[in-house]
């Protein structure tokens, strides 16, 4: 929102000499007659004056346009003005009460005369008049300096008129009157200094300045918009600043899902007193698919070196339940590796994945070459003998080829590929490996890995490009 910087300085201007001119006489006759009470009503509309001269310095910081020590700009600068002014509204208030109590330990008699009345009057009606105005420009152009010194300037009427009543007392013959009048006014004045520290205070603490319910619902009328959260508002209600972070179809591209954000932004900025406005967007998670916890649980393991393996999510009672097998170095202890994992587990649920529990199976994790020795050709013909027969009890799956059996640390490591139609689910053929897997260890002794790889008939089955042999596998 574009704000009349210099419209608020020539309010400012014109406000303090009238002040001065309200402020002048009150203190000379004061000060000559004697009267506390009339002291105390000129120091009051002299520090009008002071609040007029400290908000012009916040108004001429606050246009300043935003820099890299102040990228939301300088606008608070004025409300810490406006903080000041309460600052100097206390201390007035409290040196006018400390000067009455003296006065009622031992009251002097104070000179009352046409003058005392007659410059309380003018005072009264140059600051009225002063006020009035004042507080028409500061809802005009939405400034709290100018507000709070309206009512600064608004509330001498009544302190005059207060003033006024107990000048009146003195001269009828109750010199008490002037120390009460003044710690009246001492009061009067402390209390606008707390209604302005009250309006000011919120923006400098970031307290919410528009509800998030009034947010979402301008929100919630974007076409495109899933669902949103974390909203967040701050600032003075004529320069208002607003994040959120929005929620999209995740089949979007990056240009739709950035054109809502914009629709997003340009709908609350319509807003009144909203002059900036940050939108997140994000992929809206899909209840029927688990890619973006798969996606967070192998960043968590990354984070802490651990190996994973397998991941599985399983739902039940609509509490999604995850299982995973974690590998570990061989080299550290079982209560070394225990710890690592249950490191994982806690991050996982610290993570508020939408994950009820996680239940990990330790395993080992190798990084090292194993040394590996080729078996006997003999051995090497029996073992594909017994694979080629146990292929042929397995239903959907034929033709096991590239079988590879190798010794590594005592145990046999085998390694083949099979055909399958390709246009098997994951699910199905995942079960026909799983099969051929078991049917070797059950025909093959001392079998310590055995890796099915399946491959689509169709490929085999292709001929191979003019003047180059088919390849298998």
């Amino acid at each position: 929102m574009t704000r009349d910087f210099p419209a608020i300085q020539r309010v400012l201007i014109v406000t303090f000499l009238l002040n001065m001119l309200a402020t002048i006489p009150k203190l000379v006759v004061g000060i000559a007659t004697g009267a506390l009470s009339l002291v105390a009503d000129g120091l009051d509309s002299l520090f009008d004056g002071v609040s007029n001269v400290i908000g012009l310095a916040a108004v001429r910081v606050s246009s300043r346009p935003p820099d890299d020590e102040h990228p939301y700009g300088h606008r608070k600068f004025e409300t810490v003005a406006a903080l000041f002014i309460a600052a100097a509204l206390f201390i007035t208030a409290w040196e006018l009460a400390r000067g009455a109590v003296d006065r009622l330990l031992d009251p002097p008699s104070p000179l009352v005369d046409w003058r005392s009345i007659g410059v309380l009057v003018f005072g009264a009606t140059v600051q009225g008049a002063t006020g009035w105005w004042e507080l028409r420009q500061a809802r005009r152009l939405n400034s709290e300096v100018l507000h709070a010194d309206a009512r600064h300037t608004l509330a001498s009427i009544g302190v005059s008129a207060a003033v006024l009543a107990g000048l009146l007392l003195v001269w009828l013959g109750y010199p008490l009157a002037d120390p009460i009048v003044a710690l009246l006014v001492a009061a009067v004045i402390a209390k606008i200094g707390v209604d302005t520290v009250r309006e000011n205070l919120p923006a400098l603490v970031d307290r919410a300045t528009l509800s998030a319910e009034n947010i979402g619902a301008v929100v919630a009328g974007v076409e495109g918009v899933e669902s949103y959260h974390r909203i967040r508002s701050r600032g003075p209600l004529d320069s208002i600043a607003i994040d959120l972070h929005v929620r999209v179809a995740p089949h979007l591209s990056i240009q739709d899902a950035n054109a809502i954000a914009d629709e997003v932004r340009r709908r609350l900025l319509i807003l009144p007193g909203v002059g900036d406005v940050t939108v997140h967007a994000e992929a809206e998670r899909q209840s029927n698919s688990a890619m973006d916890l798969y996606t967070a649980v192998n960043l968590a393991a990354q984070e802490l070196g651990i190996s994973l393996h397998e991941c599985w999510v399983q739902a039940v009672d609509d509490r999604l339940s995850l299982h995973l097998h974690v590998g570990v170095e061989p080299t550290i202890s079982l209560a070394e590796a225990h710890q690592l994992v249950d490191r994982l587990e806690r991050t996982l649920m610290e993570r508020q994945l939408g994950v009820a529990s996680v239940h990990s199976h330790i395993e080992l994790a190798s990084r090292e070459v194993l040394p590996s020795a080729r078996v006997s050709s003999g051995l090497n013909r029996h073992i594909h003998q017994l694979i080629e027969q146990a292929a042929t009890g397995i239903d959907d799956l034929s033709e096991p080829h590239n079988i590879q059996v190798r010794q590594v640390e005592g145990k046999l490591f085998i390694t083949l590929e099979a055909l399958v139609d390709g246009e098997l689910s994951m699910t199905e053929a995942h079960e026909l490996s799983t099969q051929l897997q078991e049917a070797i260890r059950a025909s093959v002794p001392n079998v310590g890995e055995a890796l099915v790889h399946l491959e689509p008939a169709t490929e085999l089955a292709t001929p191979a490009p003019e003047g180059q042999d088919a390849v298998a596998g």
